[in-house]
């Protein structure tokens, strides 16, 4: 008997073996965040990376790939916790680019699923575009006979590489073929063929009955180009892109009916389980409890898939996606009666599971942990808050009759209490309420148009007028120059297009060849001149806008006209300060992951001629230890003055040999690496544009100055390099040195000298405090000799030295412990202001004295307020002038109040 996979690890494999034994270059997938896509939050296919390939724009490394691609998809969020439906998962993928097409993929197909995996060959069955007659020919060349081979309209088996209804949007397409396991063939084939329902809308049949049916695999011919107008034709090449997910697979092969009862699955099911104080396995999957379990397993296992690869929660973007997966599982753990803190210890389920086909995973596990933790802890301060004013809102809104959350109050949940609208809008529907989701964007549309109104003000508006001159019309010569002859291709005055500048006006000049780098990267734009036959213009500063690199600036002499001839000139200083700080920002991130860990990525730079700033993902604060470590090795490679190389070669080829690649940037097919190699081991290696020195030792020193939170999971590293470094230690050091020559030490006895002025000062600091204490036992001696009977208490009213409201609480404090029952009104001086004090004994307290309420009064005759308990409050005044009159009104008001107790 043919020994067939069954467990998760032995399917992933065998898919993987079978087509490297028919010639498919296994490549490893993607991280689930796209490199080089900013378009895709995730990768949510196999093929994604492979875009480039058949679109034409690159060359592929072969005609047959094969991959296991780990993908996120956030449509089906609010459903996770029922039997079927997950955000992560992975993608089995076969891929042919312009080899094989639809008779090799439906064969290799059909012999995997029948003779590798040992699928019944009556249990699955085939659904087809209508017209697709070539691809029907195939299945019933493999045995598969009609009655099961279903043809389908374009809606489920047609594939499009853009939104097939928006109009004059073009691209790849072709029809695709699905294959589906029948879980239940006893029922007949009568079942399996379509069925509607009163509106005609398909609820039966192979490709619409779920319950029955399961799709396991689906083949997509790539062979035709849809043009803007609606139009198909052929493509240059016919292309294969399968995807087969291994979580159904599993479930079929394990003879189970969810993904969530395979072996992928169970370890963290049973572990949340456990965190829920049931068993799984044991009914609670047929309850309430169930739907919480799964919800947590399968939500916990992709945060630890995204956080590893880097992705950390935020507001913004993949991080609000991570932060909204994240808090509605801990919102339904919570509901369901959960309060220990859970999150981390299901992803290390998750990662222990995933670990052998992942090993990055269990590389990431101590930051994945540390991540999701910090990320429960944060919203569980927040989480009571925030559900008991929706369910307070939600019970006001039925009492008034009204079904829909108003949008403002949508996004105070979102924005104060960390509550995703996702969420707000699950809870709310629960409760048969819907959610003025118009009203939420408005509000958050008017949050971001104030973001950028800010921005805008910090950083100027682009010169749309640029646009005009359409792609690459300034050739970039500044990586091996900082000079070069020149062509006046464009000026802009005035927000206007013009002939030329003159002497003092603002303007921003476009050359046909130019040394000047633009900013990007996190580096700033070069300074320099540009000098014609007929002018000097000052360049400020270097930007890249609507295809062209603009340079801003004034005119320094003369005047500057458009097609003339120029000479433009870096200013070498300032680019070399900003090429010193790039490769030390390089260098830094190098020096932070071998320290820290390899959850370490660049998040964000700014590269100054002046200083550097770096963000990066770390958690928690970086000690001070670990920063001079950091510092220390950064030095050590500035000392052995190594090489930074810098060449051109193609993305693949770059990440393949452990180049770091920024997600969220954009890169072609061709990138440029910069690397700095010690003794043949690589120390540093990044995709960057920017521009760099040729040697470690022209960087001099990097000096650390600070380390920041930036956001949660984000911090900051602010440095120095070169000149600016040694003039800081300069300034260090002449500081110290005036503060040791005023304290009458030398800068290395300094830390010494001060510490026995703190202690001298300490000393004095309790001799004051004794004094006063003895001053103000003197003070409450005086008091008690002047205190006077009013309706058998003793009142006392007097006007103090005391330097703070300690000593008057101590005064106050006297008085009491020898006076009983007593009432004080007591003042003094402080800095100015008159300070007041009313103290009431516990038996006049009772007998309905309130000692904040007369001080009310009392401060507000010298032009203050305050209040406080009734057995002590305190206050201030403006006026010292009329402390006198304030102290005459207390003691009115104070005789008052004790006559009217005693009566």
């Amino acid at each position: 008997m043919p020994n067939y996979p069954r467990t998760s690890d032995e399917i992933r494999e065998t898919y993987l073996r079978f087509f490297r034994e028919r010639g498919h270059q296994e490549l490893p997938g993607w991280p689930l965040v796209p490199i080089g896509d900013p378009t895709s939050l995730f990768t949510s296919a196999g093929m994604q990376q492979f875009k480039p390939y058949f679109m034409g724009e690159a060359t592929p490394p072969g005609p047959r790939i094969t991959t296991v691609q780990r993908c996120f998809r956030t449509t089906d969020i609010e459903e996770v916790g029922d039997y079927s439906h997950c955000t992560a998962f992975e993608m089995l993928g076969n891929f042919s680019l312009g080899d094989y097409f639809k008779k090799g993929a439906i064969e290799m197909a059909w012999e995997l699923l029948t003779q590798h995996y040992g699928i019944p060959e009556e249990r699955l069955h085939i659904t087809i575009f209508l017209t697709d007659d070539e691809a029907y020919g195939y299945w019933r060349e493999v045995g598969v006979p009609d009655e099961r081979i279903h043809r389908r309209d374009e809606d489920l088996n047609y594939w499009f590489s853009f939104p097939k209804d928006t109009p004059g949007a073009s691209g790849p397409c072709g029809p695709d073929s699905e294959i589906y396991y029948d879980f239940y063939p006893e029922r007949g084939l009568e079942d399996a063929q379509l069925g509607f329902d009163a509106s005609g809308k398909p609820v039966k049949g192979v490709g619409f009955d779920d319950d029955r049916f399961l799709e396991i695999w689906n083949l997509v011919f790539m062979q035709l180009y849809q043009s803007p107008d609606g139009t198909r034709a052929d493509l240059p090449a016919q292309n294969i892109d399968t995807g087969s997910g291994l979580e159904r697979v599993t479930a079929v092969l394990q003879g189970v009916r969810s993904v969530f009862e395979t072996d992928i699955f169970l370890p963290v099911l049973q572990e949340a389980a456990r965190v829920m104080g049931t068993e799984y396995t044991g009914g609670g999957a047929k309850e309430e409890p169930g739907y919480t379990i799964r919800a947590m397993s399968e939500h916990c296992r992709a945060a630890a898939m995204l956080v590893a690869d880097g992705v950390v929660p935020s507001n913004e973007g993949r991080g609000y996606v991570l932060r909204r997966v994240v808090r509605r599982a801990i919102y339904l753990a919570r509901r369901a009666g959960v309060k220990e803190y859970f999150t981390a210890r299901l992803a290390a389920a998750a990662i222990d599971k995933l670990a052998g086909a992942y090993p990055q995973m269990a590389e990431q596990r101590d930051f994945v942990q540390a991540a999701l933790h910090a990320e429960e802890a944060r919203f569980v301060r927040t989480l009571a808050s925030g559900t008991q004013r929706l369910e307070a809102l939600l019970e006001r809104l039925n009492n008034a009759g009204t079904t829909t959350v108003p949008g403002d109050e949508a996004f105070l949940l979102y924005d104060t209490f960390g509550m995703p609208i996702e969420l707000t809008r699950e809870i709310a529907a629960g409760e048969g309420f819907d959610v003025d989701d118009s009203g939420f964007e408005a509000a958050l549309d008017a949050q971001r148009r104030r973001a950028r109104e800010a921005g805008r003000f910090l950083k100027g508006e682009p010169s749309p007028l640029l646009q005009q001159l359409g792609e690459e019309h300034s050739a970039f010569v500044g990586y091996s120059r900082i000079d070069a002859d020149a062509n006046v291709i464009a000026i802009l005055r005035g927000g206007q297009l013009a002939d030329m500048a003159t002497e003092g006006e603002e303007a921003e000049i476009v050359l046909d060849t130019t040394p000047f780098y633009p900013e990007g990267g996190g580096q700033v734009g070069d300074h320099g001149n540009i000098v014609t036959r007929s002018g000097v213009f000052a360049v400020e500063d270097t930007q890249s806008t609507g295809g062209a690199i603009i340079h801003r600036g004034r005119v320094r002499e003369g005047a500057v006209r458009v097609g003339e001839a120029a000479q433009a000139e870096v200013d070498i200083a300032y680019r070399s300060g900003s090429a010193r700080n790039h490769t030390g920002t390089h260098m830094l991130h190098a020096a932070l992951r071998g320290l820290l860990g390899s959850h370490v990525r660049q998040q964000g730079s700014y590269v100054t001629p002046e200083r550097l700033r770096f963000d990066f993902t770390h958690l928690e604060q970086v000690p001070r230890e670990a920063l001079a470590e950091v510092q220390q090795l950064v030095n050590e490679k500035v000392r052995h003055d190594l090489e930074v190389q810098w060449r051109n070669t193609s993305y693949r080829q770059a990440i393949d040999a452990g180049a770091l690649a920024f997600f969220g940037d954009k890169y072609g097919n061709d990138v440029r690496v910069v690397e700095i190699k010690d003794d043949g081991a690589t120390f540093s290696a990044e995709l960057c544009g920017g521009t760099h020195v040729h040697r470690t030792g022209e960087i001099g020193f990097v000096h650390i100055l600070r380390e920041s939170a930036v956001a949660a999971g984000t911090r900051r590293i602010e440095a120095l390099t070169g000149r600016g470094a040694e003039q800081y230690l300069v300034e260090t050091q002449d500081r110290l040195q005036r503060l040791a020559d005023r304290l009458s030490t030398t800068p290395a006895d300094l830390e010494e000298r001060v510490e026995a002025l703190q202690g001298e000062l300490e000393r004095l600091r309790r001799q004051g405090e004794e004094l006063q204490r003895a001053q103000g036992a003197a003070s409450a001696d005086a008091l008690i000799e002047a205190a006077t009977l009013v309706g058998g208490a003793h009142l006392v009213v007097g006007r103090v030295d005391g330097g703070s409201q300690d000593v008057l609480k101590d005064i106050a404090d006297r008085v009491r412990a020898r006076l009983k029952p007593s009432l004080l009104v007591i003042a003094s001086v402080m800095d100015g202001r008159p300070s007041f004090l009313v103290a009431a004994t516990p038996d006049l307290v009772s007998k309905g004295i309130h000692s904040g309420n007369l001080i009310r009064e009392v401060a507000k005759a010298a032009g203050g307020g305050g209040g406080g308990r009734p057995d002590m409050a305190t206050a201030g005044a403006k006026d010292a002038s009329r402390l006198d009159e304030a102290l005459g009104t207390g003691r009115r008001l104070a005789t008052e109040a004790l006559e009217g107790a005693a009566g």
